[in-house]
């Protein structure tokens, strides 16, 4: 009997590559107080003059270049548009010209709903869809119309002459201000939105093999996500059909849960950016959440089912990300709250660590 159809779908949280990544990078948007402030950094690490394309990603390219699909959430506009949305205290674009970094770690899906992709005002976002196109990559949560910002990105896996569907929607639950922003996906936890989200997840006449919702939800810094949040998370499972959650916006790692061999990750991380570390949340670290999926025969027809979660620890330093070795402290720290966090929801992690040193996490045995 031939070993069952898989698949390694690569999750991260944030990936923010505006800011002082964009300056680092040749060609950038130009900004006086950041090409300051990078100047600083750089007269500190000579090895920074040589930051490129793939130096965001570090060590971590390998595990990108060899999943069947990687799928991140781009917290940053793309544009050089110079309007910031107003009275907002941190504004991020990157020059369109630098896209080439999500090329490099070969990025097949970015989230746009989120609270940073309207940073430099519709206009702004525009671009940003513009150029993700431009660029061939998939996108959700925002669009040049409401229609399309509903709308979930259509991906594809293939095993030889089989061709999968993956429908990937994206929404957000901040900020508020852009709720009057038609273009951009925001959500809140009524009952009204629960009834608009059930119609735009069950109506579509071509049904994927997976249905993903990702999700920009709850503070920066919060271990377990509010009781409203891990409600939705349920919501979107029993009444949706969805089959995984990819949730983001705390700036560390959260727990995962599987919910009726459904798996529902609140909280990935920050994968890469330029902020300062906090001590207690340690934001620096965080992960890259491979989740494997295998074909299934059932009631429903073909589809696919996601059977395991491999958590790689990462650290990001000098504005890159790094996977972390299995005897680094910070692997340990990582493991041990990861662990702990788990436990919040009855989850169960593996005692021993995979063959790269990943945590891992049995999803749906089909048993």
């Amino acid at each position: 009997m031939p070993p069952p159809i898989r698949f390694h779908l690569n999750f991260v949280g944030d990936v923010m590559l505006g800011r002082l990544i964009d300056q680092l990078l040749p060609t950038h948007v130009y900004c006086p107080e950041e090409a300051e402030l990078i100047a600083y950094f750089v007269a500190g690490n000579a090895a920074l003059k040589n930051y490129n394309f793939k130096s965001p990603w570090g060590n971590t390219l390998p595990l990108f270049h060899a999943a069947d699909l990687n799928l991140i959430n781009l917290e940053t506009s793309i544009t050089t548009n110079p309007k910031p949305w107003p009275d907002k205290v941190f504004n991020y674009r990157m020059h369109p010209a630098n896209i080439q970094c999500l090329k490099e770690a070969h990025i097949n899906y970015a989230s746009l709903a989120n609270n940073h992709t309207l940073d430099f005002s519709e206009e702004g976002l525009l671009d940003t869809v513009r150029k993700l196109k431009d660029a061939g990559i998939p996108f959700a949560g925002a669009g040049e119309s409401r229609e399309e910002a509903l709308q979930p990105a259509v991906l594809g896996l293939k095993d030889g002459e089989d061709a999968y569907t993956v429908h990937v929607y994206s929404a957000s639950d901040h900020p508020e201000d852009w709720s009057a922003v038609p273009k951009f996906h925001l959500i809140d936890y009524l009952p009204s939105t629960r009834n608009r989200l059930k119609q735009l997840l069950t109506t579509p006449a071509v049904k994927p093999d997976l249905k993903v919702f990702s999700v920009h939800w709850g503070p920066n810094y919060a271990w377990m996500p509010a009781q409203e949040i891990q409600s939705l998370a349920h919501f979107l499972i029993d009444e949706c059909g969805v089959d995984m959650i990819h949730g983001h916006s705390s700036h560390h790692i959260q727990g995962v849960e599987v919910y009726k061999g459904r798996l529902i990750i609140y909280g990935c991380g920050d994968f890469v950016d330029d902020y300062a570390v906090n001590a207690k949340f340690r934001n620096d670290l965080s992960a890259i959440w491979r989740v494997e999926v295998q074909k299934s025969e059932g009631a429903e027809g073909r589809r696919l089912r996601v059977r395991r979660l491999e958590v790689f620890p990462s650290r990001i330093k000098r504005f890159q990300a790094n996977l972390l070795d299995k005897a680094d402290t910070d692997h340990e720290w990582v493991k041990r709250r990861f662990g702990m966090l788990c436990e919040g929801f009855g989850t169960e992690v593996h005692k021993e660590l995979g063959d790269q040193g990943q945590i891992v996490v049995d999803v749906d045995n089909g048993d």
